[in-house]
This record gives structure tokens, sequence and C-alpha cells, in this order.
């Protein structure tokens, strides 16, 4: 395959960082675009460690550049951050896709990969979770990406951006910063700490490892056009809360893991993944079993802090 351009934004995030390192591996050229510094220098990615700047910014990047494809995964990474800045979180996250998308179609870009959530589709209590869902958001965070998702399904129909959104469902993993049930039992259990979360023992919830939304990624660049615009991603499994705490506790017999739930809590259906299978050619690999038995292992190995 030939090497590409690509821009990645968020590229020092939790998906954009592996997605980078795995790119420039391969042999493509990535541009990396995010305020944030890198967790560590590779050779092959060129990081432009600032912001958005606009639409004449982002033009001027594409071009300067030569950029072929784009990887959109920067922005306010999840409805736990900014809640007390509703313009800052509808700048980073539709504001931006919106540059991007004109700029992708003044540009001819070959192929707009845009990292959704589950988080358009809000609370979808009924099973599977399929991508003519309805949206429904219940945060601010879920409306920006339910609108860009749509902001780019008009680009794509109306001016032939070749766009695909990957709704991603609750990602879990190395590097992870923002707040995590999988994350807070593990990081309690290794510091001897007591975990008390307020979600039901029994409720299900699509998880997906960090491993597998990169190959949803990678595949979704490398895919030839598809006949449609978004692609759900989640694990191959659909724990209950208390099967993740089941497998702290046989890594660790003395984790001392309370559960407690609510009617109010939020549902998330298991997620249809067959369009995906299709298009792309993308199947999850990562069990849960395997994934938070990896997960022990990096936060053992990096002593990470819990944030919350």
């Amino acid at each position: 395959m030939q090497a590409q351009n690509i821009l990645i934004t968020g590229a020092s995030g939790l998906v954009g960082f592996p997605l980078s390192r795995l790119l420039v591996a391969r042999g493509d050229r990535v541009v990396a675009l995010d305020p944030a510094p890198l967790p560590e220098s590779i050779d092959g990615i060129n990081h432009i460690q600032q912001g958005f700047g606009g639409y004449d910014s982002i033009y001027a990047l594409l071009e300067t550049h030569g950029i072929t494809k784009i990887v959109h995964a920067g922005g306010i990474s999840g409805p736990m951050l900014a809640n007390d800045a509703p313009q800052r979180i509808t700048a980073a996250n539709l504001r931006s896709t919106i540059d991007l998308a004109e700029a992708a179609y003044r540009t001819n870009i070959s192929r707009f990969v845009y990292c959704s959530s589950g988080s358009a589709y809000g609370e979808t209590p009924v099973s599977p979770v399929r991508e003519d869902t309805a949206f429904r958001p219940t945060s601010l965070y879920g409306a920006t990406k339910a609108a860009s998702d749509l902001i780019l399904m008009a680009y794509r129909n109306d001016y032939g951006v070749d766009a695909i959104g990957l709704r991603y469902s609750t990602v879990y993993g190395p590097r992870r910063a923002t707040d995590c049930a999988i994350r807070t039992m593990i990081e309690d259990a290794i510091a001897g700490r007591p975990t008390r979360l307020h979600q039901g023992a029994g409720r299900r919830w699509p998880y997906v490892y960090v491993d597998d939304v990169v190959t949803a990624t990678v595949a979704a660049l490398d895919a030839p056009p598809t006949t449609q615009y978004a692609y759900n991603v989640a694990g191959p499994d659909y724990p209950s809360m208390a099967q993740i705490a089941e497998l702290v506790w046989s890594e660790f017999r003395n984790a001392d893991i309370e559960i407690k739930g609510s009617p109010d809590d939020p549902v998330r259906g298991q997620f249809d993944l067959s369009a995906a299978e299709r298009d792309l050619n993308w199947t999850p690999r990562w069990t849960i079993e395997a994934g938070v038995a990896s997960y022990i292992d990096w936060l053992r190995e990096n002593a990470v802090e819990s944030d919350g």
C-alpha cells in the first residue's frame, strides 16, 4: 500500500497516539495536531503542538503538508469534562468538525475518519444497537458527537467527502485519563484502597479495549468506498459490572469492591458490529478477560495515579 500523509487530530490522546505510532510503523507519514505533548517522541510523527485554530489554519495545514487522509480524534473527550464550559465543548467538538470537513472538501481529501461516540445515541436500553438507532444524547458532549455525525453525513452526501464515522463505545485501556470504572477498580486494588461504585452490579455495558479501537480506525482508513457513513465499534462481549469486578478479584484476592446502582443508572445496549465486519473487514479481538488482564499489567508497570 502506498504511504499516505495522514493528519491525526488529538494525536496525544488515548486513541490518537497508539494510532499514530501504528501508522508510522507501517510506513505512513503522520502530522499530529494536538496542543498536548506526545507521550513519547517517535520518528516519523510531525507533532504540531497547537489547537485547531479555525478554518484558514486547518486549510493551510492540509495544503502545506500534502495531507491525503484525516483522522479526527481531537476535542473534548467525554461527557465528564468541561461541564461548566458549554461553549468550549461546542467549539472543540462541533466547530472543529465543520472546519475540518470544509477543508477536506476544498483539498480533495481521499478519506476522512471521524472518531464519534456511542454518546451520540444516548441511552439505548434495547439491544442490538444498530447504526440507524435514533440519536437521543443525554449530554452536550453527546449532542456535539451526534451533530458532527450529521454534518459529515451531509458533506458526504452533498459534496462527495469520503467520510466514515466510527461510533466507539466506552474505551478502556492504557493511558486513559478520564473517569473509567475499570481503571478505578484496578488502581484501587493495586493501592489497597476500597472501591465504591454507584453503578449497578448487573448493568451491562459494551466496553472496548483501546487496541481494538485502533485497528478499527486503521480499517476505516484503508477500506474501499463504503455504502454507509457510520459504523459501531465495541468489544466482542457485553460484560456486567459484576463480571468485571470478578476479573479484578481473580488477580487481587483482597480487593474491596462494592457496586451499588439505582434505577436511574444509564443504559447502553449491545452494539451490532455486523456492518463493520462486512464493509471494513474488522472484528474486535480483545475479550473483556484479555483486556482487563492486559490493563492490569500495564497499570502495574506504569504506576498510574488515579485522577478520579
